[in-house]
Order: C-alpha cells, then structure tokens, then sequence
C-alpha cells in the first residue's frame, strides 16, 4: 500500500474536481472546506450533517447526498475522502476506491489512504502546510490547532514580515513595556515579542494573568505593586524595590521586562523609572501601550472627542502623593466644554464630585464610570455630576476604573439598558 501513497499539493490541484466525502461531522466539514476553497465540486454524504454542511447545502455550494454510502456513489467520482467516525466504514470506502482506481484518503488512517494530505491552516496572506509523512497525525493535529490558534499573529507578522526582524529582549536591558488596559488582543506585537522573550518580568496587580500567561514559563514573574498600596511611604518603598530588582536583573545580564498596566508614561511611574535605569547606566526601551483612559472609553463607546460635543480631553489624576500634599489640579482651569479622563479616583469620588461642582462644572454634566474597562467583568455605570458620589457609592463601584465627565459621556448607552432617574446606570459588557 505504502508504493501508492503520493502527497496532493495543498488542494492546488482538486479546482474544478469532482470529489466525494463520505461524512459530514467535525473533521469531514474541516475537509470540505478545505475542498471547496480549492475549488473542486463536492459531493458530500451523510446520514447526518453538521451544522457548517448543512449551511453550505443550503447555499448550493455543494451536493448533499443524505442516507448511508454506497459504492455505486463513486462512479462520478475523481477523489474520495473518508471521514466518518465508523473506523469500519471509512475501511469500506477505501476498499471501494482503491478497487476502481480511485485515489481514497481516509482521515487518521494511514494506512488506509493512497495519497496522504498535510494538514492546512489558512489565514489572512498566508496558508501553512504540516505533514509528518502519515506516520503521526497526532502530532501533526497538534501543530495545526497551535497555529489555527495563532492565525492573527500570523497574519500580522507576514504582513510586515519584509520590514520586522524577530522580537528578542537584549540581556542586560530593562524594557518599560505598556500591557494596555487588559485585554490581552491589545497588547502591542513588540509587547508580545518582548514578554515572550523576557528573562524575567517585573508587573504590577493590575496585569491580568491571561497577560502573563503569555511569558515564558522558563521568565521569572515578580510582582512589587499590590492592591491597597498606591500611595504613601508604602508605595514609596514598593517603587524603590522595583528600582533595584530592574538594576539587580539587568546587571546579573537577564533581559527584564517591566509590564506596567496601561500605558507606562500616562500615570504608570515610567519616566521615574527610565530615569533611575539612566542614572545607574542601565539600557532601557519605552515601549508604549494603549492607556487605560483609551481602552476604557473604546470598550464602552465613549467619544473622548467629538465634533458637536468635545474639542478636548484632559487625563488627570484623581489623587495625589503624600508628598505633594493637597491636590495640584485647579479644577477650574480645566475646559468645561472637553472631556475629562479621570485616573485614580474611586477612593476620593465625593470629593471630585465637590470639586468639579465648585469649580462651576454644571451639576448636570454627564459621567460615565468604566470599572474593569476590556475586560471581561467590565461595567459601566452612568448619570449626572449632580448624583456622582450617590451613584459610585450605591453601584460600588471598585478600582481599576476610569470617570469620564463631559457631554460624551451620555452617548451611546446601551439599549438594553433602562435608564431611571433614581438608580444608577450599569451595563455589563
């Protein structure tokens, strides 16, 4: 049987051909597909068919034979593919093919195909091909599900494949690197590169794991910031660890990551710490990362600029160090007319709330609270300046959250949502 087994090119060959697939379950509608996009003529029978088939069936774009195989369905036939669950019936079918010349491939039997196929993976600009000679197809599977599952980076990477050399952290170098607000689809393709390729990463609590489960399980993961420490002489000491373990790794000649939730430069300590790194001579790289206040208002469809609404957006600070003592934001030099971003502060809402009102902010200016924004647990709650501490207490809302205020902030709710004017407005998203 071996002398007659051959490889068929990727399905280069089938266009126009006519071909019979006997099954129409899981792997025979992957088959199908595959077929189809070759452009062959299919011709598919079941007894039953999988939701995918049926649509296809549907559509006219093939033949769908219902009831059990029989031989004489081959006579038309140029290829056959057997991909039933009944181990004795994909047999049967060989047998069948094999006695009228037929090339027969027989899914996850080898010994039962005269051509072998690889396995395919097709994404966007690119189509892979895995093959282990029939000898292994679980390996093969394996390989083809790892890649199916990576298609997009894929895709990304061959689209800029002629301008990017690979993603490699350089020993002895600390990367500042933004983790987004999140979602891990938002982290940037260097983050991906340098997380994946790190020695060690240095985060804080608010990178998820579905983050740092992309680092290498060899990467030592060090977390220094812990909810409940973000400010004061506890945050001071917490900030000065950081400093020395970047330094520490660095110079022991691991290549350090330092995954900083959000973007590192916009509230994330960032220039502190690149400042540290250059003056104890230590090669730093400022990788940007989608800030919180951006991922946060994309998730909720919150505008912060709009043309009949907002000609501005300011990101401040909701609370401030120790050190500084009293607030350093003059709420009333801020644009009343712009949106506010308004980072850090659930702690202090009913002061912001007093602050903005004397600042000569209109009580009923609209704000927009976006708890967990990316996430899968997000939720956004709604209302006027006028409510803002009632609200934030009564929808307890918790950090990591970003308050919106400004006209923008009312666009876009839900329509799932019913709004009143006595209970907070909350969506989950």
């Amino acid at each position: 049987m071996s002398a007659m087994r051959r490889y068929l090119p990727v399905f280069h060959d089938v266009r126009g051909a006519r071909v019979l697939v006997i099954g129409a379950g899981a792997v025979g509608a992957r088959k199908i597909e595959a077929l189809l996009a070759g452009g062959a003529r299919v011709t598919v029978v079941a007894k039953e068919f999988s939701p995918a088939v049926e649509e296809r069936a549907a559509r006219g774009d093939l033949t769908a034979l219902r009831g059990a195989f029989r031989p004489e369905q081959m006579e038309e036939a140029e290829l056959v593919f057997a991909a039933t669950s009944d181990r004795t019936l994909n047999t049967r079918v060989s047998r069948e093919a094999q006695r009228r010349h037929l090339p027969v491939n027989v899914a996850d039997s080898p010994g039962d195909c005269t051509f072998i196929l690889p396995s395919v993976v097709r994404g966007e600009g690119f189509t892979a091909a895995i093959s282990t000679g029939g000898r292994h197809p679980g390996a093969a599977k394996a390989l083809r599900e790892f890649l199916d599952d990576h298609r997009e980076e894929i895709s990304v990477r061959m689209e800029r494949g002629q301008r990017r050399k690979r993603i490699a952290p350089r020993s002895g170098k600390v990367y500042i690197v933004g983790a987004g607000p999140g979602d891990p689809d938002l982290l940037t393709v260097r983050a991906l590169g340098l997380l994946r390729g790190a020695d060690a990463v240095i985060h804080d609590y608010l990178v998820p794991q579905e983050i740092l489960s992309l680092a290498s399980g060899k990467a030592a993961k060090i977390c220094y910031a812990r909810r409940g420490g973000t400010a004061g002489h506890g945050a001071a000491l917490k900030q000065n660890a950081i400093h020395e373990a970047m330094v520490r790794l660095a110079r022991e000649g691991k290549s350090v990551v330092r995954l900083k939730s959000g973007d590192p430069l916009v509230f994330g300590r960032g220039g502190e710490e690149a400042e540290h790194l250059s003056r104890e001579g230590i090669p730093f790289e400022i990788v940007p990362g989608i800030t919180a206040a951006i991922g946060c208002a994309a998730a909720a469809a919150i505008p912060l600029t709009h043309r009949e609404r907002s000609s501005s957006v300011t990101f401040v600070a909701g609370h401030e160090t120790d050190e500084k003592g009293k607030g350093a934001v003059d709420w009333s030099l801020l644009p009343k007319d712009g949106t506010l971003a308004i980072y850090m502060g659930v702690g202090r809402v009913a002061a912001i709330a007093g602050e903005l009102a004397g600042a000569g902010f209109p009580l009923d200016t609209p704000f927009a609270i976006v708890e967990n924004g990316s996430r899968p647990e997000q939720r956004v709650v709604r209302g006027a300046l006028s409510d803002l501490s009632r609200i934030a207490i009564v929808s307890g809302i918790r950090s990591p959250a970003i308050l919106f205020v400004g006209r923008t902030a009312a666009l876009f709710p839900y329509e799932n949502t019913e709004e009143t004017s006595d209970e907070p407005v909350a969506q989950g998203v």
